[in-house]
């Protein structure tokens, strides 16, 4: 009998097998899918409402819309403050998380006071807010919709979450302050409900020759704000753009939005600070100098990896030591024959000084040729010779340095004349 006919039959149940198994997971899946609360996600990111965002919490939405209406758009990311008015600009100053210096407020009045036209919308309080006299509420309210401004718009589709828990925009409403301008064209407007607080959300008024918007909340700038169709937001912004634009000698065609303050561009840091400080400051160079010697005399007196190796020094005598050392020698062995060669050496070099050609010639041609030219110096001459040939008396030295002397003095007449 076989292997295969004496095993037993494997028996599966049916809710093991894989036609039972594999449609039950799958449909399990969608269930979790579609049973799973998962958050809305809509208003996550950088809050910042800066024109260089197209998340739901930034402002490239306003960007992109004034540019296609006709406004010449620009982003100064490295300049805080404007220039000179030119009455045919509009600087946007949309809730900066780095709050304005007095300095930069000043300069943005003068432009608008000289022309141009301010769009400011409100975060914090700065020196800029202040000095227009205009804060937001603690409270909010509900933005007014216009029917006029939502005519054509397509019904909210359920599947979209609401931003705010009944629907609609809740905004920070104006506090005008009593140094506030008036009068003022209101452009939105909040009511209470369910507790909040009502009041102006933005309006503007004339400074100057010029014109300012203040908006009280981001919110209504945001790019998910202005996308809903059904709020009328895109539709009062733009009533605020052309309002900024008119009301002066020519068209405001140009908006400039305030990027420097949302934290773009080149801007000041602790290295660059500190670097400064300790290279053109006076005191912060002698700061720089004491922590550089401090430095040194660490590295001087720290442990060393390797231990410096002593250097081998070789004692020499002195040159004066040496000339009488040598001069006991050659009294101890009375080397007079090399003492004399030594001295004519050097009268030698003294008298034939410049003659390479003198030099070469042997004692004896020297001395032939000093005696032919002063037959006086003959015995002097006679002297040498024998010092030269044969030891002398110790007694004789003087004379034969005498003898020296006055052949030198003789020669070196002679050459000199």
């Amino acid at each position: 009998m076989s292997e295969s006919a004496s095993a037993p039959k494997t028996v599966i149940e049916w809710w093991a097998r894989p036609r039972v198994v594999l449609p039950t997971i799958g449909v399990l899946v969608v269930l979790v899918a579609l049973l799973t609360p998962q958050p809305t996600g809509g208003r996550t990111g950088d809050q910042r409402l800066s024109t260089h965002l197209t998340g739901a919490l930034g402002a490239g939405l306003l960007y992109e819309t004034a540019q296609r209406l006709g406004w010449q758009v620009s982003q100064r990311d490295d300049q805080p403050t404007p220039g000179p008015a030119t009455g045919t600009t509009i600087h946007a100053v949309l809730a900066p998380p780095i709050a304005l210096s007095p300095e930069e407020a000043h300069a943005y009045l003068q432009a608008v006071r000289g022309g141009d036209a301010l769009l400011l919308v409100l975060d914090e309080r700065d020196p800029l807010a202040d000095s227009l006299g205009v804060a937001h509420s603690t409270g909010g309210g509900v933005l007014d919709i216009a029917a006029a401004d939502t005519v054509g718009c397509p019904a909210s589709s359920r599947l979209v979450p609401p931003l705010w828990l009944n629907g609609r925009p809740l905004l920070w409403s104006l506090r005008w302050l009593p140094r506030a301008a008036t009068p003022r064209t209101l452009f939105a407007s909040s009511h209470a409900e369910l507790g909040a607080q009502g009041g102006d959300a933005a309006a503007g008024f004339a400074l100057g020759q010029g014109r300012v918007v203040v908006v009280g909340d981001p919110d209504l700038l945001r790019n998910d704000v202005l996308r809903r169709c059904d709020w009328g937001a895109d539709v009062r912004v733009v009533r605020m753009l052309e309002w900024l634009r008119e009301g002066g000698a020519a068209p405001r065609t140009a908006i400039v939005f305030d990027e420097y303050h949302q934290g773009f561009g080149h801007r000041a840091s602790v290295l660059g600070t500190t670097r400064r400080f300790l290279v053109e400051h006076p005191v912060g160079r002698t700061i720089l100098q004491v922590a550089l010697a401090a430095l040194v005399l660490l590295l001087a007196v720290g442990p060393r990896a390797l231990p410096p190796a002593d250097v081998l020094r070789v004692e020499r005598r002195d040159p004066l030591e040496q000339i009488d050392a040598l001069a006991h020698a050659y009294e101890q062995v009375r080397a007079t024959r090399t003492l004399t060669a030594r001295l004519v050496h050097g009268v030698r070099s003294r008298v034939e000084r410049g003659w390479s050609a003198a030099r070469a010639k042997p004692d004896d041609e020297f001395l032939d040729d000093a005696e032919r030219q002063l037959p006086a110096l003959a015995a002097d001459v006679a002297l040498v010779r024998r010092a030269l040939a044969e030891t002398i008396p110790e007694r004789s030295l003087p004379e034969l340095g005498a003898a020296l002397q006055r052949i030198e003095q003789s020669l070196s007449t002679t050459t000199h004349a």
